[in-house]
């Protein structure tokens, strides 16, 4: 049987290592029987047979020479055949053969198998000739046994092409599966040049076209929507250098609670902001939620330093029954829940491309503020990957 890789032949290893196994235990009682009778030659025969299933069950280097040369089962086949010869062909020892020709159909291709088959059949018969055999004998080693070599043969043969139709598909998966995460990756970069980049721009479009106005009444205001678009310009820039690193760059390895804590030095050190942390070792293993949910951490620090003013903030990661919760909380200005709720007409999507992204993640945002007492934005995906509604909620 050629090689195809580990997966396909790692079945037919470990059936031809029980098969060995079995004959092993048929041999030992044998030549304990034929020690006993005082027939040291028969008795020699099985050892050495049993000697080579021992090999077979028990040393690496001798599987993996059958696994790169499946043409060694020749060679056991030809001691089986050789040492039923010395043994006699009409004793229970016979069945030893049983297993070479499962093996043979195991690790062999037909055409070679067959031969290999038709030696063993022959041999067998040949052998016969020269044994004193009643009724019962004709019928079970003439008839009998030669019908169950060939039906080992044939199961042997049949779980060989088993493991290459298996192997065929396993191929067929891994390029479906490869096709299919490659689309979704193709996706992916597209909802994030949407939900960010684009947006941005849009962003930038409108604190642009309202500066000309702004020029001929209010000069300052004019000049503050010039700092505004300056900030804009730089976020983006920033956005499109994160999407580009995501794109270069294999899933990070480092836990999550780490790249959260990542995020947060990256945002203190930034903005020379007061921080504090409560992160619990939760891990998050779906590439897609933990990326989400690290997108949606820095949007909600970004609104933090852009709108909350003069505050302490908080970052908490915690398990809440089946829920994951990262929660961002201020102590900050605060807005009126309408006013949030009326950002996006004003070009600010922060809020709804967050509650976009746990929506991806299959969880959902909830944001509480009032004016003066600060926001809280705790970010829910459920553990097990049930999709959750998105609801925002307002203090009074």
């Amino acid at each position: 049987m050629v090689s195809e890789g580990g997966a396909v032949l790692a079945a037919p290893l470990r059936i031809a290592q029980v098969a060995f196994l079995a004959r092993l235990a048929i041999l030992f009682v044998l030549a304990g029987v034929w020690a006993l009778r005082g027939d040291g030659l028969a008795a020699s025969g099985v050892v050495l047979a049993a000697a080579l299933s021992y090999l077979a069950v028990s040393s690496a280097r001798f599987r993996g020479l059958l696994t790169r040369h499946p043409i060694v089962i020749l060679v056991d086949a030809l001691v089986v055949a050789v040492v039923v010869g010395v043994v006699g062909a009409a004793t229970p020892f016979s069945l030893a053969l049983g297993t070479s020709a499962l093996v043979v159909g195991l690790w062999l291709p037909f055409v070679p198998g067959l031969m290999v088959l038709a030696l063993l059949l022959a041999t067998h018969l040949v052998l016969l000739t020269g044994e004193t055999l009643d009724d019962d004998g004709v019928s079970a080693f003439v008839l009998v046994m030669p019908a169950v070599l060939l039906t080992l043969w044939m199961l042997g043969l049949a779980i060989q092409r088993s493991g290459r139709a298996e192997a065929r598909a396993q191929a067929s998966l891994r390029d479906a599966m490869a096709a299919a995460a490659t689309a979704q990756e193709r996706n992916r970069i597209a909802r994030e040049m949407h939900d960010t980049v684009a947006k941005s721009l849009q962003a930038m479009a409108l604190t642009a076209s309202s500066i000309p106005r702004h020029l001929e009444r209010d000069p300052g205001a004019a000049r503050a929507r010039a700092g505004e678009l300056e900030q804009d310009c730089r976020e983006v820039i920033t956005q499109v250098r994160s999407l580009m690193s995501e794109l270069r760059e294999p899933a990070p390895s480092v836990p999550f609670s780490e790249s959260v804590a990542q995020v947060v030095d990256e945002w203190r050190s930034t903005t020379g902001r007061r921080v504090t942390t409560r992160l619990e070792p939760v891990e998050v293993t779906d590439g897609l939620v933990r990326y989400e949910l690290l997108m949606a951490l820095r949007e909600a620090l970004h609104n933090v330093h852009r709108h909350a003013g003069r505050c302490a903030t908080k970052v908490a990661l915690t398990v809440d029954e089946e829920r994951l919760v990262l929660t961002v909380a201020d102590d900050g200005s605060g807005a009126d829940p309408e006013t949030v709720g009326l950002a996006p007409e004003r070009g600010h999507f922060g809020v709804a491309g967050m509650r976009e992204r746990l929506q991806q993640a299959g969880g959902h945002m909830e944001l509480t503020s009032s004016p003066g007492r600060g926001t809280t934005v705790a970010f829910s995906v459920h553990r097990r990957g049930l999709v959750e509604k998105s609801q925002e909620r307002g203090e009074t």
